[in-house]
């Protein structure tokens, strides 16, 4: 590969100050290279604090900018994206314009300084849309997202793969993710350890998870697999988790008995609407986005392929996970 910081490869990485951009920048250093992480201004940069790592304030959108944060690089994983927005042109600008901007420097630049570069993408199963425990989701179906953020992440994809770009391309699609460094499955946790856990609604039978060092690891796995190219779903290759597996899980982290509760969607409706579109958006359980995906047969993947292209398999079952994850919340005394 060229692009080097000295003997060191140089990879560049998009929302590395994150939750799973962080583990992507460990796991890249653990594996000898050098990583250049694009920040903004406001960026939060806990994660990566005391690390050998160079930071450089780049605008994804802006075509000088990032043809600086690309030259010298052999590759380019980009994680950075937005999760929660208020419509779909928020979701369509920061999912899609800085990976079509991305794509379109990285022709440029990299056709001039690298050899086999390769362009990964951090997508979600959110573009693909939902899939229950009888259906796992496969990367041959035809993708059928149910939300703007699912939509704009599928745009993301056919900007990736839609056109004859000169370099090996790579997306990845995460499922639920959880882990040290992230706070969504904090409410879970805190739950579980007062001996309660929710089911939402009727409909899912089931979902599947991957802890964030293991999606991170996936993520390397396809920049170095020379013969990863388009789509892989990943997870922690149990195909899906129903509502009982869940609850014994929850149970055997905290040591606690768990006591399901069934709560009716229609509840959920009414106190999004009663909290307001804008307040109710920041909210991981009452974003009318996230209600919408409650309302389906589940959100369960097969992440087989990845395993069978790359190599790759996960250090986390949701068992070892969880309870990886809540002796990380203790430590942080967020439980």
């Amino acid at each position: 590969m060229s692009g080097h910081s000295g003997s060191k490869p140089v990879i560049a990485l998009t929302g590395a100050s994150g939750f799973l951009g962080s583990h992507v920048a460990d796991i890249l250093l653990a594996k000898g290279f050098a990583v250049r992480a694009s920040i903004r201004q406001t960026s939060n940069l806990r994660w990566l604090e005391g690390k050998d790592i160079e930071t450089t304030i780049v605008d994804l959108e802006n075509a000088k900018s990032c043809d600086s944060f690309l030259s010298g690089s052999s590759g380019l994983i980009h994680c950075a994206g937005l999760v929660t927005a208020t419509g779909e042109q928020q979701y369509q600008r920061a999912n899609v314009r800085t990976t079509e901007n991305l794509l379109a420097r990285a022709e440029l630049t990299w056709k001039e300084q690298c050899d086999d570069p390769a362009f990964v993408l951090i997508s979600s199963m959110a573009a693909h849309g939902p899939a229950g425990l009888d259906n796992p989701a496969v990367e041959s179906n035809s993708p059928a997202p149910i939300t703007a953020y699912g939509r704009s992440k599928l745009a993301a994809e056919l900007a990736v793969n839609g056109s004859e770009w000169s370099f090996r391309r790579a997306i990845l699609r995460p499922p639920s993710l959880y882990g040290p460094r992230d706070k969504e499955f904090l409410p879970l946790f805190k739950a579980a350890t007062r001996g309660i856990t929710a089911r939402l609604g009727k409909s899912m039978t089931g979902l599947s998870l991957v802890h964030g060092w293991d999606a991170a690891a996936a993520a390397v796995a396809l920049m170095q697999c020379d013969q990863a190219t388009g789509t892989y779903f990943v997870d922690d290759l149990h195909t899906g988790y129903n509502w009982q597996e869940l609850a014994d899980i929850l149970s055997s982290t905290t040591g606690k008995k768990i006591r399901t509760l069934q709560v009716p969607l229609v509840l959920l409706k009414i106190s999004s609407s009663l909290l307001g579109r804008g307040r109710a958006i920041s909210s991981p359980v009452l974003n009318p986005d996230r209600i919408r995906d409650l309302e389906t047969s589940g959100w369960v993947c097969d992440g087989s392929l990845l395993s069978t292209t790359t190599g790759w398999q996960p250090k986390y079952s949701a068992l070892t996970g969880f309870a990886n994850t809540m002796d990380f919340f203790k430590e942080q005394d967020w439980l």
